[in-house]
């Protein structure tokens, strides 16, 4: 037996920790209806890697222009509404984009007020003063036809309104004139009366809440989500929400162009491109200047369309940033966190303020730097502290978000 050399000088083998992964991030989920037979299935995502798979779960075809701009898989989850929290809890970490299929209109997304028919009498609520769904009204047959008084009760969102009023003498339109008349009440709902029948009589009713549809809920996800409309305000209003991307299209294009633009994003396996003006499958009809210019001051994406250029994908941005700002700022996070981790497991630090320093060149010169020199990101600094035995990154880092040339402004001038 050769004992020799571990005997004079013995070796002990650390295995060093893996780097986190972060291909989570290249991955895409697609949110579209069940096809018949698949209403069992609402709710499972599926990982798909062709359009016959996609098209087993659903008959939408949003994935194919994910498929064409060059991913080889994409993930469907099965939904009849928005409300997708559940879901999002069950595959987190699975993947960092979701985009909403053509399957789902606006009010799916952000639904209409909150309101109540009851009678000849529509209550909507203001959106400015509640959600709506903790406002309540009631009819109480307690007053008399043309001196009905309307009363506000609760704290907060959580509003109630009686009505004091005459059951089939009030009439809709002496009820609506007491409700207007309430200051309190007018700042919560808006009344309108059913076409010819201000006349009728009313009937009480007992006390009754508001109701809206349920809105696209994601719970913590925290990646980046796309949705796609015809109405130029609705993308406008979507963008400004936290890592929301909103694309105008055209009505009968759906989602394509969207989901092409997304697919080539995150086809590419190890670098993080903007995207700018590279052709797009469909024209949606964004062909003059003022449309154009119109969308890019409220930074929706749009696919711009040229006699000689075709359909270039103009602007695509999240948040009103670049499209790649919420990518490479979860990819540096991640590869600070796993390059600490992998450093912290291999030296098993005395936690010295040698030690400090050594990590944060490492983290500097292994992560931020290479960020730098890729140019993910203009600028960035990591400084670790000692504070009572413990490594402490003091402070932010401090990342410009990145930059995207959507277009170049110049001015040309003619001197004699």
């Amino acid at each position: 037996m050769k004992i020799l050399l571990d005997y004079v000088f013995p070796i002990t083998v650390i295995t060093p920790t893996a780097a986190a992964s972060t291909g989570f991030l290249k991955r895409v989920c697609l949110v579209c209806n069940p096809k018949s037979g698949q209403e069992g299935n609402v709710g499972t995502m599926f990982t798909c890697n062709s359009m016959t798979e996609v098209a087993a779960r659903t008959d939408n075809t949003n994935a194919q222009q994910l498929f064409n701009a060059g991913l080889t898989q994409v993930f469907i989850l099965l939904a009849t509404d928005l409300n997708l929290a559940a879901a999002m809890e069950t595959y987190k970490g699975e993947f960092f984009t979701l985009l909403i299929s053509d399957d789902f209109e606006d009010a799916d997304v952000t639904p209409a007020a909150a309101s109540l028919v009851k009678g000849d009498l529509t209550f909507t609520a203001i959106s400015e003063s509640s959600d709506g769904n903790d406002i309540s009204i009631e009819f109480l047959d307690t007053g008399s036809a043309g001196a009905e008084v309307v009363t506000v009760t609760g704290t907060g969102t959580d509003k109630k309104i009686s009505v004091s009023m005459e059951a089939g003498v009030s009439t809709a339109t002496q009820l609506k004139a007491a409700l207007d008349a309430s200051e309190d009440a007018a700042d919560l709902i808006t009344t309108t009366i059913a076409s010819g029948q201000g006349a009728v009589g009313q009937a009480a009713f007992v006390e009754d809440n508001l109701e809206a549809g349920a809105a696209l809920e994601t719970g913590t996800f925290d990646g980046v989500i796309g949705v796609s409309s015809d109405d130029a305000d609705f993308c406008a209003d979507q963008v400004a929400l936290t890592n929301r991307c909103a694309f105008f299209t055209k009505s009968a294009n759906g989602a394509k162009n969207m989901c092409f633009a997304f697919g080539s994003l995150l086809a590419n396996p190890s670098n993080w491109l903007n995207q700018q003006f590279i052709s797009m499958p469909v024209n949606d009809d964004v062909d003059t200047l003022g449309e154009a210019n119109a969308l890019f001051d409220d930074k929706v994406s749009f696919v711009i369309n040229d006699d000689e250029f075709g359909n270039r994908l103009t602007l695509f941005s999240v948040q009103g940033k670049a499209i790649v700002a919420p990518y490479i700022l979860k990819n540096l996070r991640i590869d600070l966190q796993s390059r600490a981790l992998q450093w912290m497991s291999a030296n098993m630090p005395q936690f010295t303020l040698k030690e400090a320093s050594l990590l944060e060149t490492r983290l500097q010169e292994d992560v931020v730097n290479s960020y730098i020199d890729q140019k993910w990101i203009e600028s960035g600094t990591v400084t670790i502290t000692l504070v009572q035995q413990n490594f402490v990154a003091n402070g932010d880092i401090e990342v410009p978000q990145p930059k995207a040339m959507w277009r170049v402004f110049s001015e040309m001038r003619e001197t004699i």
